[in-house]
């Protein structure tokens, strides 16, 4: 198996695990999978599919298993806000060329991720927000204690997935 196959597929399982196992909320792997991922497969839709396909196993396993309702739930109120955050990821991982335009693409992604996911929240049935413009201001307000640990956790997973490419690729065998 190449570096690159290897080092993707260690990040799959700790964007799992980072998402499933108990955490610092918005600390996990998955925006460093949309966004390193993006720069190692190919097609974008390929890109899209592996980042949407782990977190809808994630999903299933939060929502039926760690909180269970009784019913079947598949994606959550706002899920596809979140999914389109990581589909941002996505898009301007490809663009990442070095480390100057990736370090200012990952900053952006983080910040379009931020928009999405808390607009999603905002329009969710369960915002405790009216639905006026106020009520989505303070909505990213209330959002901004989050916006670190997901920025910070996405450029620590990118940089750990890098530096692993990067050692693993000049192992000699």
């Amino acid at each position: 198996m190449m570096t690159k196959n290897k080092v993707l597929l260690g990040l799959i399982i700790v964007a799992l695990v980072s998402r499933i196992a108990p955490h610092y909320p918005n600390f996990t792997a998955m925006g460093a999978l949309a966004f390193f991922g993006a720069s190692r497969i190919k097609s974008i839709w390929g890109s899209l599919s592996l980042v949407f396909a782990t977190m809808m196993i994630s999903d299933l396993i939060i929502n039926n298993l760690v909180y269970p309702t009784g019913e079947l739930v598949l994606m959550y109120s706002g899920s596809l806000f979140t999914y389109a955050g990581f589909a941002t990821y996505v898009l301007l991982g490809r663009k990442a060329t070095n480390m100057k335009n990736g370090s200012a693409l990952l900053v952006g992604g983080s910040m379009a991720f931020f928009v999405l996911s808390n607009l999603g929240v905002f329009l969710s049935a369960y915002s405790a927000f009216p639905m006026t413009w106020g009520g989505l201001m303070a909505t990213y307000v209330a959002a901004i204690p989050f916006y670190a640990p997901e920025l910070i956790s996405t450029a620590l997973f990118s940089a750990m997935a890098y530096a692993a490419e990067t050692k693993f690729s000049t192992v000699k065998a």
